[in-house]
């Protein structure tokens, strides 16, 4: 029964995002720590070896469970985030989901500092089952204290888990360089 309930709402869901219009970014609810420009096209191409916050290129892991849920029934997700240089953009990410009745694909354009970093969604990715997020939000950001760690503060993008919602927890650990 609950696999044809989800069935129907995929369903729902998918045939419902069908037509939709490219929006503007919105630049509003992004931290006004980051140089973010008001008008995306004006940036001139950046040289790669000089891109700012170079340290957050590589792969990010973070995997959540809900808690007394084992078997088959277990709820669980895991979070991938690859963050590259894009030739003439500075950095990109993308962002993978999955776990229970998720799967998401998401593409970023990354605003990172040394210390600091946020994700600005830009598009879906292929195979991505739901759309909840409009182009120019932003996602999450993430901060490294002068030790490496990295801590997560959550926007439009959340865990599952309530418990993980918490913003300043080391949630987010590099996994790749």
């Amino acid at each position: 029964m609950k696999q044809i309930i989800f069935f129907l709402f995929s369903a729902v869901v998918i045939f419902s995002s069908c037509g939709k219009k490219d929006e503007a970014p919105n630049y509003n609810n992004q931290s006004s720590t980051q140089n973010v420009p008001q008008n995306p096209g004006t940036n001139p191409p950046q040289n790669n070896s000089n891109i700012p916050g170079r340290w957050w290129i590589g792969q990010y892991t973070f995997s959540e469970s809900a808690k007394n849920v084992t078997g088959s029934g277990s709820q669980s997700w895991t979070y991938i985030v690859d963050v590259k240089e894009q030739q003439g953009a500075g950095l990109v990410a993308t962002i993978q989901i999955d776990g229970f009745q998720t799967m998401q694909r998401l593409e970023a354009k990354v605003n990172a500092t040394a210390y600091d970093i946020e994700f600005i969604f830009d598009k879906y990715g292929k195979d991505n089952m739901f759309e909840p997020y409009k182009k120019g939000d932003r996602l999450f950001a993430m901060m490294r204290t002068s030790d490496d760690k990295i801590k997560t503060v959550w926007d439009k993008l959340k865990p599952n888990v309530k418990d993980n919602q918490e913003n300043g927890k080391e949630m987010i650990r590099k996994s790749a360089s």
